[in-house]
């Protein structure tokens, strides 16, 4: 749908400059000029610093193109991380996800559903020794009006299209993205922190698109201490609580969840500054660890009076 170059303003900063590529068909030309607009308009709205800035956004007047820029962030996503050093310390990746919680709570209160919340759109940007957490990519985002904004075929998000990545996306997303709420983003990043604990999504031994959305939708995920027995019980209660399949039952914001978190590895942990030598994989100590087993709870108020 679109590129990024670097690219450089008339004083010389460096930005990094997202555009729209040229369709290959007239048909979804229209559907994508107003998804990406909206995208620019959405992330001008948020500012917050745990979501990557738009620092301007327009049309270029040469291509007829639109055009948005933000700044070049040093570090790199926390999928090439996952990918490079497999399942985190615990506690790291709980610092981490409370930081996107931060972000993603900063859109919620702009009328904003990221909808496509997932490790490779949390960034984690070297700042002096440490890392910051920063939400990209709204390319997805449904906001609080997206029923008067209209693509060629009507609203943007037609009912019953699938939107979103498979391995990460909500049972109720993937019925209908059009009909979700924050907490669809609440199950999203829950899905996240499974993967970051246990060095695989929740889901990953599906193998095809169909299977897997009826996994999603028709079964509660597979408890994390099963695949990680060392995670603490604390944060694996938290984690199936907020990866609920029926949204009523599920956390339902990114603050509860935040402060979940916060009390299971205590806050002095969750919100001290992530060091960039402590992104190392799960020790050996701690993988050698069999951690007390987490009853699984069928509600988030059931975990609340746990």
């Amino acid at each position: 749908m679109g590129t990024v170059y670097a690219a450089r303003d008339q004083s010389g900063a460096r930005f990094a400059l997202k555009t729209l590529l040229a369709p290959a068909t007239k048909a979804d030309a229209a559907e994508r000029r107003a998804r990406f607009l909206r995208e620019a308009a959405v992330c001008a709205t948020i500012r917050h610093p745990h979501v990557v800035p738009v620092v301007d956004h327009g049309i270029d007047a040469t291509t007829d193109l639109p055009y948005l820029a933000m700044p070049i962030l040093d570090g790199e996503d926390m999928a090439a991380l996952l990918d490079r050093v497999g399942a985190l310390e615990p506690e790291i990746a709980v610092a981490l996800v409370v930081q996107a919680c931060e972000g993603l709570a900063a859109a919620h209160a702009c009328g904003i559903v990221h909808r496509d919340v997932k490790p490779s759109n949390l960034f984690l940007e070297n700042v002096g020794d440490h890392v910051v957490v920063k939400v990209t990519d709204f390319g997805l985002a449904k906001t609080h009006d997206d029923a008067t904004t209209a693509g060629p075929r009507g609203a943007l998000t037609a009912t019953g299209r699938f939107m979103g990545t498979p391995q990460y996306v909500s049972p109720e997303q993937a019925v209908s993205a059009k009909h979700v709420d924050v907490r669809s983003d609440v199950f999203s990043l829950a899905m996240s922190l499974y993967h970051a604990l246990a060095g695989t999504p929740a889901f990953a031994y599906v193998r095809s698109f169909m299977g897997l959305v009826l996994e999603i939708t028709s079964r509660e995920a597979p408890h994390i201490q099963d695949v990680a027995p060392w995670v603490p019980p604390e944060i694996a209660r938290i984690v199936h609580g907020a990866l609920l399949r029926q949204p009523e039952e599920r956390c339902p914001s990114m603050s509860e969840l935040a402060l979940a978190l916060d009390t299971a590895v205590g806050i002095d942990s969750s919100r001290r500054p992530v060091q960039r030598e402590a992104l190392g994989s799960v020790s050996e100590a701690r993988r050698s660890n069999v951690a007390p087993r987490a009853q699984a709870v069928s509600s988030w108020s059931e975990l609340l009076r746990a």
